[in-house]
């Protein structure tokens, strides 16, 4: 068992990315009981408990735990010291999918910006999370890269999070406004 301080536990980085993600789905769960539109309200509570999950995971280490998993399978496997090919092509592959998910949810969401804005949100968080855990050693060194107290990836996490908040509760609060200004609410 891992046995740390509170301090070494909750240092500046993590505490930003707790903050971030606790934010984030405290203003999806918001917007999830706000909004009179029922597409928006469950798009607000899986917004809400995917970041509630990536709340977790930096709580518990959750993606070091997978890390050092799967780099020790390589290691017994062999194929340790060949990773770094496989790793780019993956990251390749997973900025495609970023990419084609945020057409994606800028198609889905054409007439709901704030809706688009918020699943972009996510989609940047879930492939930071995705390229931390594949840890090809040039995007550690710029994630990890000190500035002050924090990393850029506590960066990362931030504007991912600020997405999803201003995307969801314009989402939510636009709509509900909307309709209560017709007499509606």
């Amino acid at each position: 068992m891992d046995m740390r301080t509170a301090a070494e536990w909750l240092n500046p980085v993590k505490a930003v990315g707790m903050a971030s993600y606790l934010v984030a789905s405290v203003a999806c769960g918001l917007a999830a009981v706000r909004t009179v539109n029922p597409r928006i309200s469950r798009l607000a509570v899986v917004l809400g408990l995917i970041h509630a999950g990536l709340l977790l995971d930096i709580a518990f280490d959750w993606r070091w735990r997978l890390y050092d998993w799967l780099r020790r399978e390589a290691v017994a496997q062999h194929w340790y010291e060949q990773r770094h090919w496989p790793q780019v092509v993956v990251l390749t592959f997973l900025a495609a999918l970023l990419v084609g998910g945020i057409s994606a949810a800028r198609h889905r969401f054409l007439h709901l910006p704030g809706a688009a804005l918020a699943v972009d949100g996510t989609l940047v968080s879930i492939a930071c999370w995705m390229v931390e855990v594949i840890s090809l050693h040039a995007t550690d060194s710029i994630l990890y890269h000190r500035v002050g107290l924090l990393m850029i990836v506590s960066f990362v996490w931030l504007l991912a999070c600020a997405m999803v908040i201003v995307g969801i509760l314009r989402a939510g609060f636009k709509r509900a406004e909307a309709v209560g200004s017709a007499g509606m609410i």
